[in-house]
C-alpha cells in the first residue's frame, strides 16, 4: 500500500512540474499580414504600413520579428495577448523618383510556436 501512495505522490508532483510548461506550449498562434497601400503610384519616397494580426488560442506572450524582401530583419519584439487577437504594425519607407519597386514584408513568430506569415507584397511606381 505504501508503494502505491508513494507512486501517486510522485505522479502528482510530475504533473504539477510539467503541466504548466506543456500548457504554455499549446497556445496556437496564427496571423494575417497586409500592406497599406498594397499598390502605390505617386511621388516617392513613400511610407508603407504593414499590419499583422496575431491570433492565439489562449492568453500568451508572443515574440516576433519583421522580415523584408531586401534581407533586413527587425529586432525581436514581444506582445502580451490576453484575448483572441492583437494587431502589430511596422513601416518601411521606400522608393526613389521615377523608379519602380516591388517588395514584401512578413511576420515571423518566434514563440510560443515558430511560424511565418504570408508575405504582404507591395508594388510602387514612383513619379
Amino acid at each position: 500500500m505504501k508503494i502505491s501512495n508513494t507512486f501517486m505522490v510522485i505522479m502528482i508532483l510530475l504533473v504539477c512540474l510539467f503541466f504548466p510548461a506543456a500548457e504554455a506550449q499549446q497556445s496556437t498562434v496564427t496571423k494575417v499580414l497586409v500592406a497599406k497601400p498594397k499598390t502605390y503610384p505617386g511621388p516617392c519616397p513613400v511610407t508603407i504600413e504593414f499590419v499583422g494580426t496575431i491570433f492565439v488560442s489562449r492568453a500568451a506572450r508572443v515574440e516576433y520579428r519583421w522580415e523584408r524582401s531586401d534581407g533586413a530583419m527587425g529586432p525581436r519584439e514581444s506582445v502580451d495577448i490576453r484575448s483572441a487577437a492583437k494587431s502589430v504594425t511596422n513601416t518601411w519607407r521606400v522608393g526613389a523618383p521615377r523608379k519602380s519597386f516591388s517588395g514584401w514584408e512578413r511576420l515571423r513568430v518566434l514563440s510560443p510556436n515558430g511560424i511565418i506569415s504570408n508575405a504582404a507584397a507591395v508594388q510602387i511606381k514612383c513619379t
